[in-house]
């Protein structure tokens, strides 16, 4: 009988002591995923990523508006091709610039070009050259097929290397298009 209320004793203790670890685990579990999903939530994409990094930085100018913002704005776009072609919701637009010094010339748009290139994540969707004023304009989309949720162009010149980047949800049913957009004003010089 003092054997058989012995290894009772001992059953019932080691029960108490796995229901212990158990809950131990559990609040351990609960803890782990309470730390690590916000941090989930905000991951930055590649492209988040550069703005936030070069925003603050001395020689970079910087500003960015909510997608909704053109909602709000009245004008008119005499392109049709474009509208025609990209559909979707615009949620974030972010745009950085970086004027050149002697030395740097092309080091923000290699550091952009190798970022977005890196991976399979990203992809160079378009490039566009103009030979005259060494233009450089570059398109990278993040997305498959059609549907992209981030469309970058970095523009580069002589003087200025700019990075103009949508967030949201696009369709693109040609970007073919886009390529005779220019970044200056030299047509309107020519009127």
């Amino acid at each position: 009988m003092f054997l058989h209320r012995l290894l009772f004793q001992h059953t019932l203790c080691r029960c108490r002591m796995d229901n212990q670890k158990y809950h131990i685990m559990k609040k351990l579990v609960i803890i782990i995923v309470a730390l690590v999903f916000p941090m989930l939530i905000q991951a930055q994409t590649k492209g988040e990523k550069i703005h936030a990094k070069y925003s603050n930085t001395d020689g970079f100018n910087s500003f960015s508006f909510a997608g909704s913002f053109l909602k709000n704005l009245d004008f008119d776009v005499d392109e049709d091709e474009l509208e025609k072609n990209i559909t979707g919701e615009c949620k974030n637009i972010k745009f950085l610039s970086f004027k050149h010094k002697t030395g740097d010339e092309t080091k923000f748009k290699k550091i952009v070009s190798a970022q977005l290139s890196k991976g399979n994540t990203y992809k160079e969707v378009l490039t566009d050259r103009d030979d005259d004023d060494c233009d450089d304009v570059h398109f990278f989309a993040k997305g498959k097929g059609k549907r992209f949720s981030e469309f970058h162009v970095l523009h580069y010149n002589k003087n200025r290397t700019s990075l103009v980047s949508f967030f949201g949800d696009f369709h693109v049913d040609e970007l073919k298009t886009l390529s005779h957009f220019t970044f200056d004003d030299k047509d309107e010089n020519h009127e």
